[in-house]
C-alpha cells in the first residue's frame, strides 16, 4: 500500500506540473455612493480564483493570468452586486466601483454555531497572523494565542495541547489546509508545556471550531484548529528575526506566476534564561534548529498549486521530581527529528468555477529519543495521507461537496530498561473516510448545513457513520440565532493498542445553541453547549483502587471502551473596535461543567485538566506617531481538579487560582526605506507565583508543586525586511 501512495503522489505532482502564463495587474478602489470607500469589499473575475479584498480605504489589487474579456465582480454586505466587463490585454488595468445600497439591508444568515467569529464580516474570515503576533501573553503560539482570543479553550500552564469543552489535549486536532497534523507540538518535557511547530507567518489565516464542526473533518472529539497557508508572494525580499531566544533568516523570490521561499532558523534558549532566573534545573538547555522551504505555483487563473516542507530538529534535558521513584530527582532528556511535508492543489472543473476540485497530499514523521535517567526510550511516528474534495456551487450562494481521505499511520515504541532487554512494539492505522456536505439558503434569513462522514480505521476494525447539521436564523437586522449538533468518533491513542487490539472508535455527540449580534465595529456572541461522550478507554489497575498520577505514565493494564462522561457550559465573547479611537477590546468567558470515568480515574470524576471558570481580557492600541503597537492581556483561570492520596474523595481538592498580566509593545520603523519592527513582550509581568498543580510520593508524606518553567519571561527582538517595494506590509498599514 506504501508503494502504491507513492505512485500516486508521483501522478500528482506531474498533474500538477503545468505551464506558465503571463499576468495581468488589476487595481482600483471601491466607493460608495458618497464616494467614501468601501472597506472588506470582495472583487473577483467571474469563474475564477483571482481577486482581492478592498483595504481600509476600499483600494484593492490582484494579479490574473486570464485574457481576453472577462467580467469583473464586485460585492459588499448591504450593497448590490457590480459587475463590470473588462478586456485584459494590457499589463495594468484599473477600475473605479461605485456601490448602491440595497434596498433590502438585511445582511444574508451565516451558520455560526460552533466556529469562533472573530472578525466583523463573514464567517469565513480567518484570524490573521497581525492578531496572533500581536496579543499579548501569547508569545506569538497559534495555538496558545488561540485559547486567548476564543471562548471556550483553555491552555494548562502545564500540559501540551489545547483543553476545548471538557475535552482532552488529544481531543483537539489540527489541520493544515485540510490535511491532518501528526505532530502539531515540539516533544514536551514532564510538567512544561511546549509550543507548537509553526510559524503565525506561515499562514494567511486560521479558524478555530469549538464544537459542531464540519463533516469535512474527523478524528477529534472536541474541536479542529483550521489553518490555511499563504499564497502566492507578492514581492521578493529577505527577512531577518533575532531575540533573545532565536536567530532566523528568510529569502523569497517571485518570478511572474511562481515564488519559493526558504528559512533557516536556530533558537538557543541560554541568553533568555540569563535574563529571569528558572524553577527548573536544565541540565542541557532546550536547542533547535529549523529549515522550511515553500513553493507557490499559478498556473493559471482557475489553478493553484502549493508545497511546504518543515524539519527541525531539538534536545534538551531536564531534573524533575519522579512520581515513579518517590519524588526523587531524575534526569529526562528529549531528542527529537521532526519532517512534515504538505502539498494542494485547486483547479476549478468548468469555465464558470461551478466545480472545483480541491486535493492535497502530505507527510510527516517523527523521531523522540527520550531518557529517564538510565532507562531509554525511543518513539517513532509516519503517517502518510491524501485528500481531495469535488465542490459544486449554485447561483443562490448554497453549495454540495464530495470528498475522501486515505490515512496510513505507522507507530513504534522500543523500551529499553536498565539491566534488561529492549521491548519494542510496532502499529500501523490504515484510514480511509468517505464525507459530503451541503450549504443552503431557504431564505435570506434561513441557512442550513447538512453532511455525513464515513470513517474505517484498521485499528478499531470498524467503520463508523457521524451525521452532523448546523441551522442558523436571522433575527433582526444585525442579530441572528445558530444550531449545530452531531455525531463524532476518534480511534483511541494509539499507545493503548500496544496492549488491546480490540478497542473501538471513542465518541462525542455534540448539541450547540448560539446567539449573537455584530453592529457598529462590535461583536457581542454567547453559545451554550452539551456534550455527551460514550466508549472511551478505562483502564484497570492490577491493585484495586490505586491511582496513578504519573501523566507521563505508559498504559499497560487491562482496557475497555466502558468510558463515558460529559460537558456543558456557557462561552461568552464581545470584541470592541468602536468605542477606542485606534484601540481593540475583546473579552472572552467560558464556564465549563464536565465529568467522566475514563483512563484510570476510579470514579466518574471532573478530570484534572478542566477548570470551571476562564476569563481573558485583551486590550490593543495602535499609535500613529511613534508608529506602535500596544498590548495587554490578563487571563484568570479557576481552580483544577488534582489528586490528593490523603483525601478519601477521589479528585476532590483544587488548585489554587491563577492569574496572568502581560503586555506587548512594537515599534515599527524602517532602514534606509526598509520594514523594521522592533518588538518587546513581557509574560506574568507581575511576576505573580502561580501554581498549574500538586505531584505527591506514593506515600502521600511528600508534596511538591508544579510551578512555570520562569514566574516571569521577558523577550527582545527585531525583525527587518529587505524589499524593492520598501513599503510598510498592507496588515500594518491597516492598524
Amino acid at each position: 500500500m506504501m508503494k502504491t501512495f507513492t505512485y500516486l503522489l508521483i501522478l500528482y505532482f506531474l498533474f500538477i506540473a503545468t505551464q506558465v502564463f503571463s499576468q495581468t495587474t488589476v487595481t482600483g478602489k471601491v466607493l460608495d455612493e458618497k464616494g467614501k470607500g468601501l472597506p472588506g469589499a470582495n472583487i473577483s473575475l467571474k469563474g475564477s480564483y483571482d481577486g482581492a479584498t478592498a483595504d481600509a480605504d476600499g483600494n484593492f489589487r490582484f494579479t490574473s493570468t486570464e485574457k481576453g474579456e472577462q467580467i469583473l465582480v464586485c460585492t459588499f454586505v448591504g450593497f448590490d452586486t457590480f459587475n463590470k466587463s473588462i478586456l485584459m490585454d494590457q499589463k495594468n488595468i484599473e477600475v473605479i466601483f461605485k456601490l448602491k445600497e440595497s434596498a433590502n439591508e438585511l445582511n444574508t444568515v451565516t451558520v455560526t454555531a460552533g466556529t469562533f467569529e472573530a472578525s466583523d464580516e463573514k464567517k469565513t474570515t480567518l484570524i490573521k497572523p497581525l492578531d496572533i503576533v500581536t496579543t499579548a501573553g501569547g508569545g506569538a503560539d497559534i495555538t496558545k494565542t488561540m485559547t486567548l482570543l476564543t471562548p471556550g479553550s483553555q491552555r494548562n500552564g502545564e500540559s501540551t495541547g489545547m483543553f476545548v469543552r471538557g475535552g482532552s489535549a488529544q481531543e483537539s486536532k489540527i489541520l493544515i489546509d485540510g490535511l491532518t497534523v501528526q505532530n502539531a507540538y515540539n516533544t514536551a518535557s514532564p510538567d512544561v508545556a511546549s509550543r507548537s511547530r509553526f510559524s503565525p507567518f506561515q499562514f494567511k489565516g486560521s479558524a478555530f471550531s469549538t464544537g459542531g464542526y464540519s463533516a469535512q473533518y474527523g478524528q477529534a472529539l472536541s474541536a479542529v484548529l483550521l489553518m490555511n497557508t499563504t499564497d502566492l508572494a507578492t514581492e521578493s525580499s529577505y527577512t531577518v528575526n533575532a531575540n533573545f531566544a532565536q536567530l532566523a533568516t528568510a529569502y523569497t523570490n517571485l518570478s511572474d506566476n511562481h515564488s519559493i521561499s526558504g528559512t533557516l532558523a536556530y533558537t538557543n534558549l541560554t541568553p533568555l534564561f540569563k535574563i529571569y532566573p528558572q524553577n527548573i534545573d536544565w541540565v542541557k538547555i532546550p536547542e533547535q534548529i529549523n529549515a522550511a522551504a515553500s513553493y507557490r505555483l499559478k498556473p493559471s487563473a482557475d489553478a493553484a498549486f502549493k508545497l511546504d516542507a518543515v524539519y527541525a530538529k531539538s534536545e534538551s534535558g531536564m531534573m524533575f521530581n519522579n512520581t515513579d521513584q518517590n519524588l526523587s530527582l531524575a534526569r529526562f532528556g528529549i531528542k527529537n527529528d521532526n519532517i512534515l511535508i504538505t502539498s494542494t492543489y485547486q483547479k476549478a472543473l468548468d469555465k464558470n468555477a461551478a466545480w472545483v476540485l480541491k486535493s492535497g497530499a502530505s507527510y510527516s514523521y517523527n523521531k523522540d529519543i527520550l531518557s529517564v535517567n538510565a532507562d531509554a526510550f525511543e518513539k517513532t511516528e509516519q503517517r502518510s495521507q491524501f485528500r481531495a474534495v469535488a465542490i459544486k456551487s449554485f447561483d443562490n450562494g448554497s453549495n454540495i461537496l464530495f470528498g475522501t481521505e486515505g490515512h496510513i499511520a505507522e507507530y513504534g515504541l522500543t523500551i529499553a530498561q536498565a539491566l534488561s532487554d529492549a521491548k519494542q512494539y510496532k502499529l500501523t492505522d490504515n484510514f480511509e473516510t468517505l464525507f459530503s456536505e451541503s450549504e443552503f439558503y431557504l431564505t435570506r434569513k434561513l441557512a442550513g448545513r447538512i453532511g455525513v462522514r464515513a470513517e474505517y480505521s484498521s485499528l478499531a476494525s470498524s467503520f463508523n457513520v457521524a451525521p452532523r447539521f448546523s441551522l442558523a436564523y436571522k433575527t433582526g437586522l444585525y442579530s441572528q440565532i445558530s444550531a449545530a449538533g452531531g455525531s463524532f468518533y476518534q480511534t483511541p491513542d494509539f499507545q493503548y493498542y500496544y496492549y488491546n487490539k480490540t478497542l473501538g472508535y471513542e465518541k462525542a455527540t455534540h448539541a450547540v445553541l448560539n446567539y449573537q449580534v455584530i453592529k457598529d465595529n462590535r461583536t457581542f456572541r454567547v453559545e451554550a453547549y452539551y456534550k455527551k461522550y460514550s466508549n472511551l478507554v478505562r483502564e484497570y489497575p492490577a491493585q484495586e483502587n490505586y491511582f496513578d498520577a504519573n501523566p507521563q505514565r505508559f498504559p499497560n493494564g487491562r482496557t475497555d471502551n466502558s468510558g463515558f462522561g460529559d460537558a456543558q457550559g456557557l462561552d461568552v465573547f464581545f470584541r470592541d473596535n468602536k468605542s477606542f479611537k485606534n484601540g481593540q477590546l475583546w473579552v472572552n468567558y467560558s464556564y465549563c461543567d464536565s465529568k467522566r470515568l475514563a483512563g484510570n480515574y476510579l470514579t466518574e470524576t471532573q478530570p484534572s485538566f478542566v477548570s470551571n471558570h476562564n476569563l481573558n481580557v485583551i486590550y490593543k492600541q495602535y499609535i500613529a506617531k511613534p508608529m506602535m503597537t500596544v498590548s495587554g492581556t490578563y487571563s484568570f483561570t479557576s481552580g483544577r481538579p488534582y489528586y490528593n492520596p490523603n483525601n478519601p474523595v477521589f479528585m476532590s481538592d483544587r488548585t489554587p487560582v491563577v492569574h496572568n498580566t502581560s503586555i506587548w509593545v512594537n515599534y515599527l520603523t524602517n532602514i534606509k526605506g526598509n520594514f523594521m519592527v522592533v518588538y518587546f513582550s513581557v509574560d506574568n509581568i507581575l511576576g505573580t507565583h502561580n501554581v498549574y498543580n500538586y505531584r505527591y510520593s506514593d506515600d502521600g508524606k511528600t508534596r511538591t508543586e508544579v510551578r512555570p518553567a520562569a514566574y516571569r519571561m521577558i523577550m527582545l527582538g527585531t525583525f527587518i525586511t529587505i524589499s524593492k517595494k520598501k513599503v510598510l506590509p498592507e496588515d500594518m498599514r491597516k492598524n
